[in-house]
């Protein structure tokens, strides 16, 4: 019998937790949690959110209007760094790329797979933190995917199982469209 018989012939079928129960094993190209991929900038997100408070939209710029959070143009950082901690060699490693007029080739941390829609506008309008998802971002010396972001984890959050409890819809298209 093949999955889709299986799935057919399941009585009160609930499409979630069927689904979820097949696919536990399945990583379907997702990243993994601890995952933390050496960056071409050593970035600290302990000087810039910590230390010197500043508000995660001024990098992640489009993170509460679009499904993408964004990374910051090398222009931003340039935006201080032109004057600020100029000698420090990460900020000549920046400097480099902004003369070149090329990006930070920024290596993804957290990845989802292609069949899975994640739109951070919605999840940031609703006073989900990024720490929430992301750990504690802020006391990171070098960021590392902090949770597992899987199908399961994922649907904890939507039926209220998280802390602080959110709740939202948790139906199948909520995600996969």
């Amino acid at each position: 019998m093949n999955l889709r018989s299986r799935w057919l012939a399941v009585p009160g079928f609930v499409c979630i937790a069927a689904l979820a129960t097949m696919l536990s094993a399945y990583s379907g190209a997702s990243s993994s949690e601890g995952n933390s991929p050496v960056q071409p900038i050593a970035f600290p997100h302990t000087i810039h959110v910590d230390a010197l408070k500043m508000n995660y939209l001024y990098c992640h710029f489009s993170a509460n209007k679009s499904f993408d959070p964004g990374l910051p143009a090398v222009g931003t950082c340039m935006g201080c760094h032109t004057v600020v901690a100029t000698g420090k060699p990460e900020i000549q490693k920046l400097a480099g790329y902004w003369s070149k007029k090329e990006p930070v080739p920024w290596v993804r941390i957290h990845k989802l797979p292609e069949y899975v829609h994640f739109p951070h506008m919605r999840h940031v309008n609703a006073g989900v933190t990024c720490q929430t998802c992301h750990g504690q971002i802020q006391n990171m010396k070098q960021v590392y995917q902090a949770s597992s972001l899987n199908m399961g984890w994922c649907i904890n959050c939507h039926i209220g199982q998280s802390n602080p409890p959110f709740r939202a819809r948790y139906d199948c298209a909520s995600c996969h469209y």
